[in-house]
């Protein structure tokens, strides 16, 4: 087995290059943590990694990751913005649930599925996206503003 060292100094997380995984709730709860920066190598982020973190407020995702999971920041209320790399294709069940000062998602054309509830109890949200993207068409289903090509769009 291949074990790598994360570096956690309390407030914030550095995974070290080689990682490919990150286990299901394997930060969540630490009200400490402000900081998440992944290298590149990282492919998968477990469903609940980083719930409930409620001073979290700067995440850098990794390319290679195809789908936000389940719960993944729920409950994260410090934090504000958000960009979903390219090559993600799904934001799970309430991914970003409670994330109550969450102010932008950027969602890319990769994108083709978002559950009903990735952003349950987010009010201040507002998802950048392309305009004839799949995201942009469940911001305005989902009741939420969409900016796309340096215009804003009120849901209907």
């Amino acid at each position: 087995m291949n074990k790598r060292t994360t570096y956690y100094t309390g407030q914030i997380i550095t995974v070290p290059e080689g990682t490919v995984s990150i286990a299901s709730r394997a930060y969540a709860g630490r009200p400490e943590l402000i900081s998440v920066t992944f290298p590149d190598s990282v492919r998968e982020i477990g469903s609940g990694a980083f719930a409930d973190c409620t001073a979290l407020v700067s995440v850098f995702l990794p390319s290679g990751i195809s789908r936000i999971r389940k719960d993944l920041f729920s409950g994260c209320t410090a934090l504000k913005r958000m960009s979903i790399p390219a090559g993600v294709t799904s934001i799970g069940e309430w991914a970003f649930r409670g994330c109550t000062a969450l102010e932008t998602v950027e969602i890319p054309s990769s994108v083709r599925e978002i559950a009903a509830e990735a952003f349950l109890s987010c009010p201040s949200l507002t998802i950048i996206a392309a305009p004839d993207s799949f995201a942009a068409e469940f911001a305005r289903k989902a009741g939420i503003t969409c900016t796309h090509a340096g215009r804003m769009s009120a849901a209907s």
